[in-house]
């Protein structure tokens, strides 16, 4: 009897080993679960290694690739107007939607003289808003306005010509700023 018990306790002298090998991995196996998290996914804080693009990832942000980019501010390009009129003659020229101030006046007076005027003038040039001309119904001075609306640059034109019982508008336009983007 006295082999076999040596016997039992050789084995279990044997066992202790492999006991307490399994003993710890059972502790430290928590501990190596939490090591490391696939490359790109950070483990601070986010113990389930949650990609950060994921709605329940601690690193969300919210917006993602999902969010659409912002529209760009449009872009405008001025747009010039002019009126030219001969005093003498009364022949006139008038011009929107030009680029620039130097092209705008150029026509106008151009087109003053092709219609008979010999001695054109710019009566104004204006961009991106309008202009309006007022004169008395039998000929005479004219007077001249500007204003971001068509109907008030009118109703300037006459008053400063000398009111609705003497003056009428002959002549009224918008040049009005162009979006190109």
């Amino acid at each position: 009897m006295p082999s076999e018990c040596n016997d039992f306790i050789m084995t279990k002298r044997k066992k202790i080993p492999f006991i307490a090998f399994g003993l710890w991995l059972l502790l430290a196996a928590p501990l190596m679960a939490h090591a490391q998290c696939a490359p790109g996914i950070p483990g601070a804080g986010n113990p389930g290694c949650i990609p950060p693009s994921a709605p329940n990832s601690p690193y969300n942000q919210g917006g993602g690739a999902s969010a659409p980019s912002p529209t760009p501010p449009p872009v405008w390009r001025d747009s010039w107007g002019a009126i030219a009129m001969d005093p003498n003659t009364a022949q006139s020229g008038t011009v929107i939607g030009l680029p620039d101030k130097q092209a705008a006046t150029r026509e106008a007076l151009d087109q003053c003289r092709r219609n008979g005027g010999r001695a054109c003038e710019i009566l104004v040039s204006y961009y991106n808003q309008c202009a309006a001309v007022a004169q008395r119904p039998g000929g005479g001075p004219v007077s001249v306005a500007r204003s971001a609306d068509e109907k008030k640059a009118g109703d300037m034109a006459v008053k400063a010509c000398g009111g609705k019982s003497a003056c009428v508008v002959v002549y009224s336009a918008c040049s009005d700023a162009v979006r190109v983007q």
